[in-house]
């Protein structure tokens, strides 16, 4: 069977070959009525674009790569979700495509399955990096070979990577001093991994504020999940008496905290306050709702695809590093 070409679209749509690649790019200037011509033709024929053909030839794919932490076959939570969402969205409207690739920080491995393949191969334009961490392997293979990238978060190894990030150590320091402002002296801070350079910064943030106050709150790290949200949780409230408020890092980890306190008969929002990040959609939905310091995802999606996108156009741009500072969202669960 004959394939179709964009000859044979024109021939049949009595439309020139100019105008039916300027529809196939989904050029804003065609008129609607051409446009739906020329589509009806090219459903009819069963029309579609060689993309490896075209991408060689111009030398641009239009695709991009999302690669997150896959955090031992754990992969994302629901925060990386809202930002992929928004991601979509943003590349949607500027007719990219993006795929989603699972990676690890420590190392990886290249294959047919994976968005490092497509690297490889030039399939794609650039990519964006979630969650990056000390030693990053993702963000030196990308160095090296001088590719576009965007970072979600923040390397402090390279003055010449482009990320931006919400102000973590303010962000710990802000929770602290909110809970103390609100009458609690003894509270908790609960976070993820330590090699997290987004953790550390949270972490470090927290101590200043409770320095300030000469205060010994705790710090624990190992939140990977919300079975270990809700273990950490019930040996904190076994072991360390007369804790008020539990300060969470990452509001989807708060649903462990809240099952662990439910269980114990801990009423929240009374018995002992919380304290999230992130300012997920679920949170307001939570009994009692929970108050949690915001990460406005709209901005920090838009604000990574132009730097990527910026790198992409222009190779001698200059690395941006943008700091997006949090805000707390009052609810009851303090």
């Amino acid at each position: 069977m004959k394939k179709v070409t964009i000859k044979d679209v024109a021939a049949a749509s009595g439309i020139s070959i100019r105008t039916v690649s300027r529809v196939i790019n989904n050029d804003p200037n065609v008129k609607k009525e051409t446009r739906e011509k020329v589509q009806a033709v090219i459903e009819e024929l069963g029309f579609s674009v060689n993309m490896i053909a075209r991408s060689l030839k111009e030398k641009r794919t239009n695709q991009i790569v999302v690669f997150i932490d896959q955090r031992q076959g754990v992969y994302w939570g629901a925060y990386h979700n809202e930002i992929l969402v928004e991601l979509q969205r943003l590349v949607k409207s500027k007719n990219l495509r993006m795929l989603i690739s699972a990676s690890s920080p420590d190392s990886f491995e290249e294959d047919e399955n994976d968005g490092f393949y497509l690297v490889k191969h030039g399939l794609c334009d650039g990519a964006i990096i979630f969650d990056p961490q000390v030693g990053d392997k993702r963000i030196e293979y990308f160095h090296e070979r001088k590719i576009p990238f965007a970072v979600i978060g923040k390397d402090n190894s390279h003055y010449e990577t482009s990320y931006v990030d919400l102000d973590n150590k303010y962000a710990g320091y802000l929770g602290a001093k909110y809970i103390y402002e609100n009458g609690f002296v003894h509270f908790a801070f609960l976070l993820g991994n330590e090699k997290s350079v987004v953790n550390q910064e949270r972490a470090e943030g927290f101590r200043q504020f409770c320095n300030e106050k000469q205060l010994t709150n705790p710090v624990i790290f190992g939140l990977t999940d919300l079975e270990s949200s809700y273990r950490a949780t019930l040996k904190l409230i076994n072991d360390v008496s007369g804790v008020q408020t539990i300060f969470v890092s990452g509001d989807e980890r708060a649903l462990g905290v809240y099952r662990a306190l439910a269980e114990n008969g801990v009423k929240i929002g009374e018995d002992i306050g919380i304290l999230g990040i992130d300012n997920l959609k679920m949170g307001q939905y939570l009994f009692p709702a929970l108050s949690t310091i915001d990460q406005p995802k709209a901005e920090i999606a838009e604000t990574a695809l132009q730097l990527l996108i910026e790198q992409i156009e222009r190779k001698d741009v200059s690395a941006k590093r943008i700091m997006i500072m949090p805000t707390i969202v009052e609810r009851e669960s303090i």
